[in-house]
């Protein structure tokens, strides 16, 4: 019994990488209220059967409270975080959401405590099988594409509302995620595990060039995702993980180090020119009235936060009430394009040669304002009296506060960005008790040998994306990768928790 647990056990760490492909797709609903969905995903699924075999482990070896007070300091900001939820505007979402980090801490000490069992052959089948799962994906995303482009409904596309080519005049795939920004974000760390590959070696397990075009193939469809928020992360990560290696590396060693850091970067903007003119291709064939230089100019105007303008009429004038014209022309576009699209679906009268508007012109201003906007409402409502800024509102009660005090439009509404929302629910208490577990996972990590390139990266490049989102349901990734490469990649110096 006790070698089927162990086996079971590096199995689930194993499919781990392609489990949390399917982030959203396929999913249990599971009902709904006015403040939350109620849904049961893949990796939840996952998370629940590890927690269950790791946590049965813990407990025989008797390793589950061994050391509870040098555990203390780990477990201080979870411990509040719970305990928020006694005052919070939105006790149902704030139990689940305890109730989910629980489980990731949990899953998190399984795999350190048992680390020694991922030796070097457990190392090679994880980061061939991880390698393998996103090229996978990698081909769905851009199946998604083609499926969009010729018509296919999005029951079978699988696309998100927002990622049709109606949008900029290409689509920009989702794979199994919810949103564009979740997918990107979930091709963050195998983009960089390659990427780290390249540059300290792979110890012969891929040749050379079959790693380079997995790279290739990784970043390039990243970029495809056109998710500003995990392509900037992705760049950051990599600015962090070439500098540390090269300030680490020995004087003699530098110059060959160099070389790789320069071919690395070079594949990297390949990949994106490579996706750039693509995108400039499926603009020009999709139904759209947009040429190849339209869908270029949208890119590289869409990335840049407006500053780019190819085109240079992409202005956003106002009228004498201060209204943006270019979004009202954006919004009357989009519901002219869906009326006449329905329309002419009923009337079977829609011909295939009959060229759409795209809704969008470039950069979508709105979706910066957006989230600028919600954590500015943020920091309203948690400065608002001395016992939001100390304890927050509660955990999961962000939506609710925001709500209540006529900042958005309904509970259901998220702060786009964990920090803020983390402030909001838990206050300065929470808000230091996460810096102290950060700064206690860095010096573990620190003592991780030549491994801490890669987990330090991966803290830095999930770090940049939090800003981007909040929530644990659809992006677990974040925590359990992070997890997982500090297990496999840590040795025996660091001081487990």
């Amino acid at each position: 019994m006790e070698k089927l647990s162990k086996k079971l056990f590096g199995y689930l760490v194993l499919v781990l990488p392609l489990c949390l492909f399917f982030s959203y797709y396929p999913v249990i609903g599971l009902g709904t209220n006015e403040s939350m969905n109620f849904e049961l995903s893949i990796p939840l699924i996952w998370l629940v059967v590890f927690d269950l075999v790791g946590g049965a482990r813990l407990i025989h070896d008797g390793k589950l409270f061994n050391g509870l007070f040098r555990k203390l300091p780990w477990l201080l900001f979870p411990i509040w975080v719970t305990l928020t939820i006694i005052w919070s505007l939105n006790v149902t979402r704030g139990v689940l959401t305890a109730g989910i980090m629980w489980l990731i801490y949990l899953a998190g000490y399984a795999m350190w405590k048992y680390r020694s069992e991922f030796n070097e052959e457990f190392k090679r089948r994880f980061i061939k099988w991880f390698m393998w799962s996103t090229l996978f994906v990698c081909g769905w995303c851009v199946l998604q594409c083609i499926l969009d482009l010729a018509g296919v409904s999005r029951e079978y596309s699988l696309m998100c509302e927002g990622c049709i080519y109606r949008m900029f005049g290409f689509p920009h795939p989702n794979g199994f995620a919810i949103e564009p920004q979740f997918m990107g974000n979930l091709l963050l760390a195998p983009a960089i595990l390659a990427a780290y590959l390249l540059l300290v070696g792979h110890g012969g397990m891929f040749r050379s060039n079959c790693l380079s075009a997995c790279f290739f193939i990784v970043t390039a469809t990243l970029f495809l995702t056109f998710s500003r928020g995990a392509i900037y992360a992705f760049v950051v990560g990599l600015c962090f993980m070439s500098a540390f290696v090269l300030v680490a590396v020995s004087k003699k060693r530098r110059g060959k180090l160099t070389k790789r850091v320069l071919a690395m970067w070079g594949t990297v903007i390949l990949s994106f020119l490579f996706t750039l003119n693509l995108q400039g291709i499926m603009a020009a064939v999709s139904p759209t009235d947009d040429t190849y230089f339209d869908g270029v100019a949208k890119v590289v105007n869409q990335l840049t936060l407006g500053v780019i303008d190819l085109k240079g009429d992409r202005g956003n004038a106002q009228t004498d009430d201060g209204t943006d014209v270019t979004r009202e022309k954006e919004l009357e576009n989009e519901s002219v394009v869906v009326e006449k699209v329905v329309e002419k679906v009923k009337e079977g009268t829609r011909e295939d040669t009959e060229k759409e508007e795209a809704i969008f012109d470039g950069y979508v201003e709105e979706s910066t304002n957006t989230r600028l906007k919600l954590s500015g409402a943020a920091l309203e409502v948690w400065s608002k009296n001395p016992a939001n800024m100390m304890a927050g509102v509660g955990l999961g009660g962000a939506g609710q506060a925001l709500y209540n005090n006529g900042l958005s439009s309904a509970p259901k509404e998220i702060i786009q960005n964990e920090y803020f929302s983390l402030l909001l629910e838990t206050g300065a208490i929470g808000i230091s008790l996460f810096v102290l577990t950060v700064v206690l996972l860095i010096r573990v990590v620190l003592r991780s040998g030549r491994g801490s390139v890669i987990i330090l990266s991966l803290m830095v490049a999930y770090g940049v994306s939090l800003c981007f989102f909040s929530g644990f349901a659809n992006a677990l990734q974040v925590y359990l990768l992070i997890i997982t490469a500090a297990s496999l990649f840590g040795n025996d110096r660091a001081v487990a928790p």
